[in-house]
């Protein structure tokens, strides 16, 4: 149990509304405020204290911390506002809410920000998953290029391994995963880029490197409940390495992994003229997913939206599994559609729980 579970949020928050409304231009406390607001699950309340924070002293940290709540959260649109000011009508119980998306305005805060070349890594961290967002990898590189040079962390290395994978850069994509998999820390537990680090060197050729890798990713998947194996196998699978491939796959519950994975299970299968295993995780799936579906269709409380959408999906994904045989008996071979995981954090500036803030609410 963190430190952080026993501390009573609530009663923190009422005490520092009062201390906000004794001295409202204190935007250092309102930002605290705000975390403290996210703490309980207040978040239309905490975008108003960084949205006032940001009004009353438009820094780095204020602007910044409000263009990543946008990012992060989208942005709160009230509903029936009576004749209140905009802070005090979101105060009343009674207001409703919608949350929209807010990548513009986020962008734009950022943006202007990076302009004048601050000397933390978040904003630039922040920066490179919006253009990653947008599929704009060469500015993505940019971006994290700087990040790294001010402070490397797994989510600037990984990302910018990333956009290297989308640009086939692939010797630069594995050194930057290995290196990202090296700074795993209580922020970013993540396997996810060791994991993609061996994609790479699979790709490149690198037999032995890659092998020990998924060896290792194995035993780590293993011991953290991680639940990777079908995504490891698919490093054994780029090697050709087949009789790996069906050990990793024969050993899993297929009700809980995805059909996505047939084809190189299959295909893996097929090379080692095991199609009788093929026919019957085939036909036992196929099975399955009927009945599910029938189940749904027959349910007298599903909306009739929900049943079509039901027997839509359900049909598509019996027309894979059938389509995937066929094509793995005329002896055509999957390609491996790996794509790496975006890496990201918490990036607001102050927040105790992610950085070494030592916020003053603590004392109250």
């Amino acid at each position: 149990m963190s430190k952080y579970d026993e501390i009573d949020f609530e009663k923190i928050a009422l005490q520092m509304q009062k201390q906000v409304k004794k001295d409202p231009n204190n935007v250092q406390l309102r930002n605290e405020l705000a975390i403290v607001f996210m703490e309980i699950n207040q978040y239309e309340d905490a975008f108003f204290q960084l949205q006032a924070a940001a009004e009353i002293k438009p820094s780095v940290q204020t602007l910044y911390n409000l263009g990543y709540f946008y990012f992060a959260e989208g942005k709160p649109i009230i509903e029936d506002i009576g004749s209140g000011s905009f802070e005090e009508d979101a105060e009343e119980e009674e207001m409703s809410y919608t949350w929209e998306i807010a990548d513009k305005e986020a962008f734009d805060i950022v943006e202007d920000l990076l302009k004048n070349k601050p000397r933390h890594y978040f904003p630039y961290n922040v920066m490179g998953e919006m253009y990653i967002k947008k599929e704009k990898y060469e500015e993505a590189i940019g971006i994290l290029e700087e990040a790294i040079t001010l402070t490397p962390s797994l989510e600037n290395l990984n990302n910018l391994g990333l956009c290297y994978y989308k640009k086939g850069r692939l010797p630069e994509a594995a050194e930057c995963f290995r290196k990202a998999h090296l700074l795993r820390s209580s922020n970013n537990y993540s396997l996810f880029p060791f994991l993609s680090y061996g994609i790479c060197l699979a790709h490149l050729g690198k037999k032995s490197e890659a092998k020990e890798a998924a060896k290792e990713l194995l035993l780590l998947s293993e011991k953290e409940e991680e639940a990777l194996e079908a995504d490891i196998a698919e490093i054994y699978y780029i090697l050709e390495d087949y009789e790996e491939v069906v050990k990793i796959y024969s050993k899993l519950d297929w009700e809980f992994y995805s059909e996505e994975f047939f084809p190189t299970y299959f295909y893996s299968l097929w090379k080692l003229s095991k199609t009788k295993e093929i026919e019957e995780l085939a036909s036992k799936t196929i099975q399955r997913k009927e009945k599910e579906m029938k189940e749904v269709i027959q349910d007298p409380d599903e909306e009739e939206e929900f049943k079509v959408e039901c027997e839509e999906v359900t049909k598509e994904d019996i027309a894979f599994i059938k389509n995937t045989v066929k094509e793995v008996y005329w002896g055509k071979a999957p390609t491996a559609k790996y794509e790496p995981t975006l890496e990201t954090r918490c990036y607001l500036y102050g927040c105790f729980r992610h950085t070494d803030a030592n916020p003053s609410y603590f004392s109250i």
